[in-house]
Parts: structure tokens; C-alpha cells; sequence
């Protein structure tokens, strides 16, 4: 008989506990076959809320924080290869039923394809999708037709919304279309909050570049693609997102340092003229 294909949930963490509270509920109920919380060295009582679930859900903990990027990478040492890893962030709740399962057809969906990490649909309270779902190439062309989060602040104005469409449709071929309903799309980057990867695509690139605190994603995308492995866009899963934002005011500082640090490290040819 051929053996299931096991799928964990790997739930990074820092300073969620509030929200973790929900989320672990909601994750025992969806049959993986194991439950992470990667916690980035949290200052709040998420160690004892996850203690409180006992031996139903592992807690891997940094003794410090490292950062998102860093933290997500705690799950190698706790899988072997032939395992899917679904990352969901802490202020997630999970939308679908029986994920695991859910998951499983997804991935094998998409198996003959050379599709290695598959990205889910992360929508907000209100059922509208987010912007950044998904998305292409880190490039000057790639944050030159950015075009969703536009389209997202004028989508209770039709006409409007119509116009900016239709004047930025050559840029947005990589982008979703935040006023359809998300379907299935190659995509470059993923939102790493509700994604499931094989584990041993992971383990073989090194995880995610631990020196970056943002723009991971893209990151990660481009090794990925180095590689041959193709990715995949999917709203079969679905989680709804509820920003909580334990950053702060260094939250842009971050991202502009990630960004510089991401144009050094893949070249500013590349960065120039990709896409």
C-alpha cells in the first residue's frame, strides 16, 4: 500500500500568544500529522499557551529573537525528507476544512508539473482577498506594476477600479486580480503564511535567508527557480488574516534594509532587468 504522504503545520510565533490560543484548536482539528510552533524568542505567555496543549503540539523555541525569516527555518531539523510542510502564521485562522487532506490533493495536483511549493488564498475578515497573494520576479519591473494594492484601495469604486485595470493590465500578468475571484496561477514568489512546501525542496536551499527580516518570499523565489522548482498559486486552502503587527515602527526600516541587502545579494543587473 503506498504510504500517506505526511503533512505538519509549522506555525512560527513571536509574541502571538493571544491569537495562539485560536489558532491550535483550529489546527489539532484539521488531521496533520503534527503541529509545530516555531517561537522566535516571545517575551509574552505564548511558551505556556503552547505548554498548555501537552504533547499534541511541539514547541521548538529560539532562546532569542531572530527574526521571521530565521524562525521559519526551526522546522528542518524536526522533518525528514518525503514530508509537506504547511507554514501558517500565528494570526491566521484556517478557513478550510480538513486542511491536511485538503493539502495532500493540492500537492499531488500539481506533482508532474516540477511545482515544489504551493501558496494558498489569504483573504481579510471581510472575505476580500489580499493584494500580495502572490506575485513575480524581485525586480524594478516587478515594483513598477504593482498594481493590486491600487486596485484594492479603489475596489469599492467600479468605474474607477475598471480604468486603473485596464491602464496597468501589460504589468499585471503576475499578479492576481484582487477584483475576480482568485483561481489557480504560476506565480513567482508565495506568500509564505499559508504555504506548503516539500521538505526536502526546503532543506535542500537552506530554508530562508536568515539575514533577511522582510522580502523573504522573494528571496526564497528566486532560489527556488534556480533550482527548477516551479510554484504555484492555489486558493484550495484558505486562511483569513488578522495583522498583527508585533514590529512596530521598525517594521519600514526593515524592509528598506531587506531590500538593499536583496539587490546586493542577487545583483543589481538582475534587479534592473528581470522580469
Amino acid at each position: 500500500m503506498p504510504t500517506q504522504l505526511p503533512v505538519v503545520a509549522a506555525i512560527p510565533n513571536y509574541n502571538m500568544g493571544h491569537h495562539l490560543r485560536m489558532l491550535l484548536p483550529q489546527a489539532l482539528a484539521q488531521g496533520y500529522d503534527r503541529v509545530f510552533v516555531l517561537d522566535d524568542g516571545s517575551t509574552d505567555d505564548s511558551v505556556e499557551v503552547v505548554n498548555a496543549f501537552g504533547g499534541d503540539v511541539t514547541l521548538v523555541r529560539s532562546p532569542r529573537n531572530q527574526g521571521c525569516t530565521a524562525n521559519r527555518n526551526q522546522i528542518i531539523d524536526h522533518v525528514g525528507d518525503g514530508e509537506l510542510i504547511h507554514f501558517i502564521d500565528a494570526d491566521m485562522d484556517l478557513e478550510t476544512p480538513e486542511t491536511a487532506s485538503v493539502a495532500r490533493e493540492v500537492a499531488a495536483r500539481y506533482a508532474e508539473q516540477g511545482v515544489g511549493a504551493i501558496g494558498g488564498l489569504v483573504s481579510r475578515k471581510d472575505g476580500t482577498q489580499e493584494p500580495y497573494n502572490y506575485g513575480p520576479v524581485f525586480s524594478l519591473k516587478g515594483h513598477l506594476s504593482a498594481v493590486p494594492p491600487l486596485l484594492d484601495r479603489v475596489r469599492e469604486k467600479p468605474r474607477l477600479a475598471r480604468l486603473v485595470q485596464r491602464l496597468a493590465a501589460p504589468g499585471t500578468k503576475y499578479w492576481p486580480n484582487v477584483l475576480e475571484p482568485p483561481k489557480p496561477a504560476p506565480a513567482y514568489w508565495l506568500h509564505e503564511g499559508n504555504m506548503l512546501i516539500y521538505s526536502d525542496v526546503f532543506r535542500a536551499i537552506g530554508g530562508y535567508d536568515p539575514l533577511l527580516r522582510n522580502h523573504g518570499a522573494q528571496d526564497l523565489a528566486i532560489r527556488l527557480e534556480q533550482r527548477g522548482v516551479k510554484r504555484q498559486f492555489d486558493p484550495s486552502i484558505e486562511v483569513v488574516h488578522h495583522y498583527i503587527d508585533v514590529r512596530g515602527r521598525k517594521r519600514k526600516w526593515q524592509q528598506a534594509k531587506s531590500l538593499r541587502y536583496l539587490i546586493r545579494k542577487h545583483g543589481f543587473t538582475r534587479w534592473l532587468t528581470d522580469g
